[in-house]
């Protein structure tokens, strides 16, 4: 389903990456890789998450499950199970940051036979879904901006606070 005629520009995720930060803090992380090139990071991601998405794209290096599973592993060997669910789903778009907390929501929009239900879900839950049930994913592209311009200044502030090396 194409994105709708609002105003405001929805961007579609064409890759999925969820991992452990390399660089300090190593902190739990989903990035989406954009129609237009350009990616968006959801910081802090449950590490179940991580998990779960990378045994749902790769299966094959997670041939055992574990003693201990969390529920998006267990929705996992469900999937076939679930194709209800998966066929009424019909996209996930992370669309909305709570300035005062910082956090993300996504509204995933499910069809109940003409009827469109949105529920606001936490992203990482809502991007499992969608790449549970192969669905698309997209962000808000207002968000990506703001990102890309917190980030900018973040780095700009990293270079005029960190001392400068003098020639001896």
């Amino acid at each position: 389903m194409p994105p709708p005629g609002d105003a405001d520009l929805l961007l579609r995720a064409e890759q999925v990456e969820a991992m452990i930060a390399p660089n300090p803090p190593h902190t739990a992380v989903i990035i989406l890789t954009l129609e237009d090139g350009r990616s968006f990071t959801l910081y802090g991601v449950p590490y179940e998450i991580v998990v779960a998405i990378n045994k749902l794209q790769h299966p094959d290096q997670y041939s055992d499950f574990g003693s201990r599973e969390s529920v998006f592993e267990v929705l996992l060997h469900f999937r076939d199970e679930l194709k209800t669910v998966g066929s009424r789903l019909i996209r996930v778009v992370v669309d909305e940051l709570d300035y005062s907390t910082g956090l993300y929501s996504a509204k995933a929009e499910f069809d109940l036979g003409g009827i469109v239900l949105r529920k606001r879900m936490i992203p990482s839950h809502a991007i499992y879904l969608a790449l549970l049930f192969d669905k698309p994913i997209y962000v808000l592209k207002r968000l990506v901006d703001e990102q890309e311009e917190m980030e900018r200044r973040m780095r700009e502030r990293e270079r005029l606070s960190s001392p400068e090396e003098e020639d001896e």
